[in-house]
């Protein structure tokens, strides 16, 4: 058996001088070893090494390739093999293959197949690219020194599992909310021409393409209705719309749902209160613009708008209902206007963003106004929520009278008119569909912030947390797009500070809280514990989500003042008729925008950064997260901890904040700075943060190392003592519970970057200052 090592601080002749190791590639960071049992630990002996053996394995084909097994040789032929056991013979003309590099992509590579006369495409998973080739190019890129294995991209892997493998009307029990257009399917093109190309041989198949979005590579498609032939049956046709030239993936169209005074004490917002805390800084997001998509605003107008929000909303638009609806409803393309009339939902967010709470004055039984973290910041809304009149009276009871149906079918629309307007910040109270799942619109929104780095959006993660199998543990994997994306930070919901009210989890929902100790718990007694509700990662590629958490039950903040009478949300709060109770990771996320909202504050203002990216943000917000109940961090219940603001924006002395925003990397470099401690010994947290390359992997792997002055090496997202570096995540953290004094090398290594440069950020909390 032999073993694929990484190996650092290391020359290619001392490797190659080892019985048994065989060096694959070297980099300036580190080099590729292939290595026997035999010689494993005389290369392992006093040195930095990373066993990436399964990296290799081509990860989201029905349960991975084995690359260990040629299918295109060298020249060109293809061999039998497990996985494509009865593939069908290709038709003339370009298709997409998966080629697999000996290693870590260098550039070199990528240009030499382009030379042979392959076009890259997109990333699949670690060291392995899409390239579409003609015949002629194949056995050219089959035979380049850097190709380790080549495959045809199969077209079952172009379907999500949910596409053929579950009838539309049941979502899956992991996420028992998600509702579906009946019929209508998410097709990706991996280019725009080839997804234009392809419209008569989609409409040939027997679908009906409801919204093609300008300049997108995808479509919303509708299959029409089937005969009882066996060559009709939906599956078929799905299996041969996968065959379409350049289809990248199809999936179930979801239909995407909605998912405090006390809060913004447990949150830790002495950064903000310098009229009444010593400590303060005096932030309130002034300065800031954050954009808010939700149902709508009050009463949608800027000039007579509710007294919280006067004078500070920059603009509001309001999106009518979507092509894609058109099949389904008597009213397509309606478009009610901005107001919130239904839930008040939009309303009530907006208020825990940046509320400024001059309706809450004189208000009893408060220990505050009412009032977001950024309540001097301005607002941009963009109103989604549209009046459904349905065809089908089964989808008002099924879906409901309201729907987000406003929400264009490409979200780069959205984020870049929130952008244009000044928005930095974006926050979206809404989701649904497959547990886990990397979808178009996570697509989309890793896509804009690559394109847009300082743009900063966060997404709740869901209300789909329930113990279904009854153990009185809430089960992993219930967090759905779009905040199963890469490049927002997704929020889930720990419990408020309001022992008075009403309810349990198992007395509201007995169903999916059948056991103790949840059954009996109550929503909002314990501020250091999740929310039962509040969905669980990880995600389908095993990342870890949510980010963090925020309180999440009976929330105080903004009531619409144009909803029914009867419409209060989780309650009222005394007589006011201005502000109502709330719970869900909906309200958890605009809490913590609003704490984005004062990071990015203190980020311009205080540490003098003019324009802060969206991943050094992330980082900044994760630097201060605390665990809940002591819990071992990160975990797929509250990600890295509870937001706390001044636990990073005024940490306790001899304790300091450090940022660095780092330039972009090529695969095989690495940055690496000193961090001198002093004396008083004490905590050191160091976070890595970026954005990294649209796709349903991680595409650009980073990796942190932290070496102490004893010369013992740590690694982000590891245990004391681990070996194994982090190959999933985009965010990186390590803890030393006790640091000692002297110099501590930090160590940013580009382990994988197939589309670069890549930027990151780091935050640092420690009493460490940079060394010159």
């Amino acid at each position: 058996m032999t073993q694929t090592l990484k190996v650092y601080d290391v020359d290619r002749k001392t490797i190659e001088a080892t019985p048994g190791a065989r060096v694959l590639a070297t980099y300036p960071a580190f080099l590729v070893a292939q290595v026997d049992d035999t010689a494993i630990n005389d290369v392992r002996q006093g040195r930095l090494t990373e066993d990436i053996s399964d990296q290799y394995v081509i990860e989201g084909a029905d349960g991975g390739i084995d690359t260990n097994i040629p299918r295109i040789t060298a020249t060109g032929e293809a061999k039998a093999h497990p996985r494509y056991r009865g593939a069908l013979t290709l038709p003339p003309g370009p298709h997409h293959y998966l080629v697999q590099f000996v290693g870590p992509i260098k550039k070199a590579w990528l240009s030499a197949v382009r030379g042979a006369g392959g076009e890259i495409v997109a990333p699949w998973s670690g060291f392995t690219m899409v390239v579409r080739l003609d015949l002629k190019s194949v056995s050219k890129v089959a035979a380049l020194p850097s190709v380790r294995w080549m495959g045809h991209l199969p077209y079952s892997a172009r379907l999500s599992p949910q596409a053929t493998g579950r009838k539309e009307e049941k979502p899956d029990p992991l996420t028992p909310r998600s509702q579906y257009l009946p019929g209508a399917y998410a097709l990706q093109f991996f280019r725009r021409d080839l997804a234009e190309k392809a419209l008569s041989k989609v409409r040939r198949l027997g679908f009906e393409i409801l919204d093609f979005p300008p300049k997108s590579p995808m479509m919303i498609v509708r299959a029409k209705g089937s005969s009882k032939g066996k060559g009709d049956r939906l599956e078929v046709r799905l299996r041969d719309l996968s065959r379409v030239h350049g289809v990248r993936n199809i999936a179930p169209q979801p239909i995407r749902r909605t998912s405090n005074d006390q809060a913004a004490v447990i949150m830790g917002s002495a950064v903000s209160l310098a009229a009444t805390n010593a400590s303060g800084l005096g932030l309130a997001g002034a300065g800031e613009i954050i954009a808010v998509c939700d149902t709508g605003l009050d009463n949608g107008d800027p000039k007579t708008i509710h007294p919280d929000f006067k004078g500070r909303v920059v603009a509001i638009k309001s999106y009518p209902m979507g092509a894609y609806y058109a099949p389904y409803v008597k009213n397509p393309g309606s478009d009610d206007g901005p107001a919130d009339l239904d839930s008040g939902h939009g309303t009530h967010t907006s208020g825990s963003v940046l509320g400024d709470g001059t309706g809450s004055a004189n208000l009893p039984g408060l220990v505050g106004p009412v009032r977001g973290l950024s309540y001097k910041a301005k607002l941009v809304f963009q109103a989604v929520e549209q009046e459904m009149k349905w065809k089908d009276p089964s989808d008002n009871e099924k879906s409901g009278r309201y729907l987000l149906s406003g929400l264009p079918a490409d979200l780069k629309t959205l984020f870049a008119w929130a952008y244009q307007q000044g928005a930095r910040v974006h926050s979206n109270s809404w989701g649904g569909g497959d547990p886990g799942a990397y979808d178009d619109q996570c697509q989309q929104l890793d896509q804009f912030v690559w394109d847009h780095p300082d743009f900063c959006i966060l997404f709740a993660a869901g209300n789909d947390g329930s113990d279904r199998n009854g153990d009185g543990v809430v089960d992993a994997g219930s967090v759905t797009s779009p905040g199963t994306a890469k490049n927002c930070i997704t929020v889930g919901a720990s419990e408020n500070n309001r022992p008075g009210s009403p309810g349990t989890y198992g007395k509201y929902w007995p169903n999916d809280y059948p056991s103790p100790p949840l059954h009996d718990d109550a929503l909002a007694d314990n501020p250091n514990q999740m929310v039962a509700f509040s969905s669980r990662g990880p995600t389908a590629d095993n990342r870890i989500k949510p980010d963090v958490v925020a309180p999440g039950t009976y929330i105080l903040s903004t009531r619409s003042r144009v909803v029914a009478s009867n419409q209060w949300g989780y309650g009222r709060f005394g007589s006011s008729t201005l502000y109502m109770l709330d719970s869900g990771t909906s309200m958890a996320t605009p809490l913590t925008a609003g704490a984005v909202g004062i990071i990015r504050e203190y980020l311009r203002k205080k540490a003098n950064i003019t324009s802060p990216s969206a991943a050094l943000v992330k980082a900044t917000l994760i630097a201060g997260a605390v665990s809940l109940n002591g819990a071992q961090r990160p975990n797929n219940d509250e990600g890295h901890g509870r937001v706390n603001l001044d636990a990073v924006l005024t940490p306790r002395p001899p304790l300091r904040n450090l940022f660095h925003e780092g330039v972009g990397l090529a695969t095989g470099t690495q940055m690496e700075r000193i961090l001198t401690l002093g004396p008083a010994s004490g905590p050191l947290r160091v976070v890595l943060a970026y954005s990294d390359f649209p796709g349903p992997r991680l595409v650009n792997n980073l990796n942190v190392i932290l070496t102490g002055p004893d010369g013992v090496n740590h690694l982000g997202n590891a245990a004391a003592g681990a070996t194994q570096f982090d190959a999933a995540n985009n965010v990186e953290v390590i803890d030393i519970d006790v640091a000692s004094a002297g110099d501590w090398r930090v160590r940013v290594v580009a382990s994988n970057v197939p589309n670069g440069p890549q930027p990151f950020a780091l935050a640092v909390i420690g009493s460490a200052v940079w060394a010159a």
